[in-house]
């Protein structure tokens, strides 16, 4: 099925996005009981908030991204888009490690971090059918991460502008119903065995609920590229 984007505004970390206006949400976020705790503790070592400085819209950024093979970090392109100074990453123990980007793909909104200091183990990347499923990032600015409960309603071929409206792309994505909050740019969704199916990266202004997210098949390919390049790439401007 292919959708045309339409001038709907989400909510990004840092920026605002065109998607399909009419995605159906059909019912909440699941509110079943949370994963084990055992369960969150080991996956939420994966995730990280990022920060940085993008010095030529003098705007500082903050986000979230996962671990997906050792010493690299996913997140959305418009989360580091322009950043040049101070970025880093900060595990769920507080401890924050220099990272550079090593990929930055503004068509597909995927960026690929190098922090070769960070310890944390990688989450696994795969497709998974629609179903229930979980985000763990860092919301609102909070220090630690954040679990929340999500439903995968529909996966959609979209059409749209790239991060800075430079010219049309065609995406796969996901409809989620979940609580969408700023900062959650870049949360892994995790399907239950803690596989990621996707990752979030906007939320419908007008309907808290509902978000959007970046299947497997979009991220694995940057992600594939990336595993073991270390040279910094250019983040271009500030979306």
């Amino acid at each position: 099925m292919r959708w045309l984007w339409l001038p709907i505004l989400l909510v990004l970390t840092g920026c605002s996005i065109m998607v399909p206006w009419s995605l159906p949400i059909r019912h909440p976020a699941p509110t079943g009981e949370a994963v084990s705790p055992a369960k969150f503790a080991s996956e939420k070592r994966s995730v990280v908030r990022l920060s940085g400085m993008a010095t030529s819209c003098d705007k500082q950024i903050e986000g979230t991204g996962f671990v997906f093979t050792l010493h690299r970090v996913v997140t959305p392109a418009h989360v580091v888009a322009g950043v040049t100074e101070s970025l880093t990453v900060t595990a769920d123990d507080g401890k924050a490690y220099e990272a550079r980007v090593v990929a930055f793909d503004p068509d597909v909104d995927v960026a690929v971090l190098y922090a070769p200091d960070l310890p944390a183990h990688p989450l696994l990347i795969d497709a998974a059918p629609l179903g229930e499923a979980h985000l763990i990032g860092y919301p609102k600015g909070a220090k630690q991460p954040v679990w929340l409960p999500a439903a995968m309603e529909q996966t959609l071929e979209a059409e749209g502008p790239n991060i800075y409206r430079k010219h049309d792309v065609t995406r796969t994505v996901i409809a989620i119903s979940a609580d969408m909050s700023p900062g959650l740019s870049g949360a892994p969704l995790i399907v239950p065995g803690g596989t990621v199916a996707g990752m979030a990266f906007a939320a419908a202004t007008s309907q808290p609920n509902r978000g959007y997210v970046l299947p497997a098949e979009e991220l694995l390919p940057i992600t594939n590229a990336a595993s073991e390049t270390t040279k910094r790439v250019s983040t271009h401007e500030c979306d």
